[in-house]
């Protein structure tokens, strides 16, 4: 499997693409549409879909170009829709650029995981930064979006946001295995054993309500 990290837009937010035996995709294309397209026609990728961890608009920036210029779907959580197709909810009407309307999608949801796992992927709802925000494992890769960093969580005071929908996750990625790599939506990458150890949001102490949120 190869991964190559694009750091994209005035948000610096990580877009993959992802390449494996099985598929060529893109994960969270949040801007420069330009940076992207000149990236898959030097490698000669031609991807077969969008796969997108959340809606917010430094994540789907360029997801309409892509669709419309490569032909492919945009799958993202169902529990994401109401926030695509709404830039104050994505939030790009507050970002100084266009306005974002997501109108060509596909909705991921219980009765397409199949499709996923052909692939060779996972689909885990970790919600709490938003309703749909997913992580995306491939073999001990593990994508999470804004959901988990190095070091951190994403924020839960944003449209679609919930602290306690976020603890639950929290506790639910525990018990995953922690040799996994982490590829954040920002920053640098890490390992679920190094954020179980050293990333507060995962300690007891946070889980017994002894922190603050984001």
């Amino acid at each position: 499997m190869k991964v190559k990290k694009l750091v994209l837009g005035s948000f610096a937010v990580n877009c993959y693409i992802v390449t494996t035996e099985e598929t060529s995709f893109i994960i969270d294309p949040g801007a420069d549409f330009s940076i992207i397209d000149d990236f898959l026609k030097s490698e000669q990728i031609s991807p077969e879909f969008i796969l997108n961890t959340h809606g917010h608009g430094d994540h789907i920036g360029a997801a309409q170009e892509i669709t419309e210029a490569y032909g492919i779907p945009f799958y993202i959580h169902s529990e994401e829709e109401s926030i695509i197709k709404d830039p104050d909810r994505n939030m790009s009407s507050f970002f100084g650029g266009n306005a974002i309307s997501l109108k060509t999608y596909k909705l991921i949801d219980d009765t397409n995981l199949d499709f996923f796992k052909q692939k060779g992927l996972e689909i885990f709802n970790f919600p709490g930064h938003t309703p749909g925000s997913i992580a995306i494992k491939i073999q001990d890769y593990l994508f999470t979006g804004d959901f988990l960093f190095n070091g951190g969580i994403g924020r839960t005071d944003l449209p679609g946001g919930s602290s306690k929908k976020m603890l639950e996750s929290l506790r639910k990625i525990k018990n995953f295995n922690r040799d996994l790599a982490i590829f954040p939506g920002h920053g640098g990458n890490s390992t679920l054993g190094w954020e179980v150890e050293n990333n507060f949001y995962l300690s007891n102490d946070f889980m017994e309500g002894k922190g603050n949120w984001l």
